[in-house]
């Protein structure tokens, strides 16, 4: 870590909002004076925080129930950017250097919004652990852990299943690198239906705060959705907090957008399945490994066949007639199967069509 003096990091980091996660209805405030004696789990969150109804959201929840279990161990910080994040790390290192400290601390990061940090820090002083979330860890410094659900093959299969209509991406940034192997994952599964490729692929911004922008978003679903007001049209969205506002903006054209990081049913049945990404389930899994030995894999990366994946389907798509001739004119269907065409059979069918190969064409991607 850089040599930064501890009491100006102490009195930045004691600016920051921040809570412990105890059995209790309101969460203490740090008293004057540092950080909580003995807390073993710091979980930092992304400068936009909880509240996107969905990846962080999550997260939060994970964190919540590990806390009620642990109960005065984890203490939660919610940076106002990704700065005082930097901060926080060399605070947490001094703070773990005292020898009340008993064992090693576990300090987790949440989101890439962190990987330049983190990969330009040197190794903590500090008796913890740091773990990095949503990081496929290549090239990342040797005392680094990170783990992160692989969506290269959900993506590929859910371009496979849209295939027979027309679709565009909208992500929060370029050069990300999880939004882009998902990005290229949809295309390939898009692609493999003969030969056709994505109508368009939209940014919302050129840096993290895409992922926040629903205003941009909603406007940017409104353009699409009037621009093709005539054609049968998909949404794929990988903005994060973002995607909140591309749900609010489907309306009463021939288009339909795909739930993302959690079960979207509810909204609307102009969403034919959701792909729920169990991050929730992977949190919980890496505390309850730490608690048990306090150690780490070095790397961890899950994909679609490990279960931390899933695809949910919405058994009111299409219950207003809205695609009143959707049809798949990639695959043959009898008399009785074009009665389900309409409805979520439909998905489900595709769904298991095209699984087996997303799932092989996800390890041949790792290989690469």
């Amino acid at each position: 870590m850089r040599n930064v003096p501890f009491l100006p990091l102490l009195f930045a980091v004691l600016s920051l909002t921040w809570f412990s996660c105890e059995n209790e209805t309101s969460a203490p405030l740090p008293e004057e004076g540092g950080l909580p004696e003995n807390p073993s789990v710091y979980i930092i969150f992304p400068p936009n925080g909880p509240g996107d109804n969905g990846f962080l959201d999550k997260v939060m929840s994970a964190t919540t129930e590990y806390a009620i279990e642990h109960p005065g161990e984890v203490r939660i910080l919610l940076p106002e950017d990704s700065l005082q994040a930097e901060i926080v790390l060399s605070v947490l290192e001094y703070a773990t250097m005292d020898e009340s400290q008993k064992d090693t601390a576990l300090t987790v990061f949440i989101g890439s919004e962190y990987k330049e940090i983190l990969y330009q820090a040197n190794h903590p002083e500090g008796k913890q652990k740091v773990l990095l979330m949503e990081d496929d860890g290549e090239g990342a410094p040797e005392w680094l852990h990170t783990c992160m659900i692989e969506r290269y093959g959900a993506c590929y299969l859910a371009g496979a299943m849209l295939a027979q209509q027309k679709a565009s991406i909208v992500a929060a940034m370029p050069g990300e690198s999880s939004l882009e192997r998902s990005i290229e994952g949809f295309k390939k599964g898009y692609g493999s239906i003969k030969g056709r490729e994505v109508d368009a692929v939209y940014y919302l911004a050129d840096n993290h705060k895409g992922f926040t922008m629903q205003h941009r978003a909603h406007q940017l679903c409104d353009s699409i959705q009037e621009s093709d007001k005539f054609n049968y049209h998909t949404i794929f969205p990988l903005a994060g907090a973002a995607n909140l506002g591309m749900y609010n903006a489907i309306g009463d054209y021939f288009t339909q957008i795909i739930g993302m990081d959690k079960d979207y049913s509810s909204i609307g049945n102009f969403i034919p399945f959701s792909i729920n990404v169990g991050i929730d389930a992977l949190l919980l899994d890496c505390l309850a490994q730490w608690d048990e030995s306090h150690q780490l894999p070095k790397q961890r990366k899950e994909g679609l066949d490990s279960g931390f994946i899933e695809f949910v389907f919405n058994d009111t798509w299409n219950s207003n007639g809205q695609f009143y001739d959707w049809e798949d004119e990639n695959q043959q269907f009898n008399e009785e199967d074009k009665n389900k065409v309409l409805t979520t059979e439909f998905w489900k069918q595709r769904y298991v069509l095209f699984k087996d190969q997303a799932i092989k064409e996800e390890k041949t991607y790792e290989k690469h």
